[in-house]
Parts: structure tokens; C-alpha cells; sequence
């Protein structure tokens, strides 16, 4: 029983980080829309979540010059102030060599949350002919945590919840020594979704929050086969 209620922590809690990341970056979807993109930017790096005694967060974008020639690309972001309604915009001008790349960075803190819950974010990159307009957006949730930062937060979640997966699967395993069908079985569902949640992990860091909402359901099915088989 003990072993199931360890595994059972850790699948929880890495559907919990997994949950956050993507609820973040899919409100920020919606976070002034009126600006339609030609291409989605896929170079946008944000953090997943801040803490309120975390001072400040990097929000960065790698910018690639693919042509022959020399050109210049122009910036535009938005960030939200406190409320949904409410954001200061950013511009800025990148000339590029050809093949030349450069970084651009945005700090934002939790004051810049709206509602005190999510920091919405949107850019567009625009280069010149033929070079689409890109656009990204990410969401960045912010929690009430004393003394430790966002990527401390996400980073020690993510350790505890592969460790009560596995240590917790393995442990139910060992304690079956008889059924050994079963036992198969079960462990093909835990490697699974230690899998799964590293994976779903992954994407939420990358943003891709698409992918993000793909494995916690595959994590929810999963974890269905896995009470049908212990209920059998």
C-alpha cells in the first residue's frame, strides 16, 4: 500500500508541473490576439513559473539571419502589467550579417502577472524579403513560495516525482514476488509513464504546450490501465 501511495505522489506531481507549464503558455494564446502571425517562432525560451520572492525572470529569443545578405529585424513585444487589459510594448532593431545570429533578452518579475497568477507574453520578429513574420507567445505562472526561485521550484518537483514514480513502481514490483504475469505487465505501464512524464516535462520547458497537453492525457489513460490491472 505504501509503495502505491508513493507512485501514485509522483505521477500526481509531475501532472501537477506538467498541468502548470501548459496552462501558462495556453492563456498566453489568447493574450492580444490581434496581431496574426505568418510563421510560428519556435526560438522562444520563457520560464515556466516564478516564485514572489523571486526578483526577476529572463524571457529570450535566438535570432537567426538565413540569407545571402545582410538585413535588419525588427522586434515587438508585449508584456502584461498587473492585468490582462494592461501591457507595456517593446521594440527593437537587430541588423544582422548574413548568417549572423544574435539574443534577445526581456526581464520580467511578478508584478507584471495578471491577476497576480500568470505574466502573458507575445512577440513578433519581422526580417526582411522573403522572411515570414514570427510570432511566439508564452504564459508564465507565478506562485506564492517562500525562499526558493521557479526553476529551483520546477527543477526539485521534477526530481521528487521521477523519484516516487519509479521508486514507488519498483517497490510495488518487489513486493509481488508471485505474480509474475502481472508483474510484467505493471512494469511496462511504470516505465511508461516515466517516460511519458519526462517527455511531457521536456515540452513544457520547450514551450510546446501542445505536446504538453498531449501526454497528461496519455498520463491519465495510462494510470487507468495501470488500476485495472492492480484491480484484477
Amino acid at each position: 500500500m505504501l509503495s502505491l501511495i508513493v507512485f501514485a505522489i509522483g505521477v500526481l506531481l509531475g501532472s501537477v508541473l506538467v498541468g502548470l507549464a501548459v496552462w501558462g503558455d495556453l492563456e498566453a494564446t489568447l493574450f492580444n490576439p490581434g496581431i496574426q502571425e505568418e510563421a510560428h517562432l519556435r526560438q522562444l525560451r520563457c520560464p515556466v513559473m516564478l516564485t514572489k520572492d523571486q526578483e526577476t525572470g529572463t524571457i529570450s529569443v535566438r535570432i537567426k539571419n538565413t540569407l545571402d545578405h545582410a538585413t535588419s529585424f525588427f522586434a515587438r513585444s508585449r508584456i502584461s502589467e498587473g492585468y490582462l487589459t494592461l501591457m507595456r510594448e517593446e521594440t527593437a532593431k537587430v541588423p544582422l550579417e548574413s548568417r549572423g545570429t544574435e539574443r534577445l533578452e526581456w526581464q520580467v518579475s511578478a508584478a507584471d502577472a495578471a491577476f497576480d497568477r500568470i505574466i502573458f507574453f507575445r512577440v513578433v520578429i519581422s526580417g526582411g524579403y522573403p522572411l515570414p513574420a514570427r510570432q511566439g507567445t508564452c504564459g508564465i505562472v507565478v506562485l506564492d513560495l517562500p525562499a526558493l526561485t521557479g526553476n529551483q521550484v520546477y527543477a526539485l518537483g521534477t526530481v521528487i516525482s521521477l523519484i516516487c514514480t519509479i521508486g514507488g513502481g519498483a517497490a510495488w514490483i518487489a513486493s509481488q514476488p508471485h505474480r509474475l504475469g502481472l508483474k510484467e505487465q505493471i512494469a511496462r505501464i511504470i516505465v511508461f509513464l516515466a517516460f511519458v512524464l519526462i517527455l511531457g516535462i521536456i515540452t513544457s520547458l520547450l514551450g510546446w504546450w501542445v505536446f504538453g497537453l498531449l501526454t497528461l492525457v496519455i498520463i491519465l489513460l495510462s494510470t487507468g490501465a495501470f488500476i485495472g490491472h492492480l484491480s484484477q
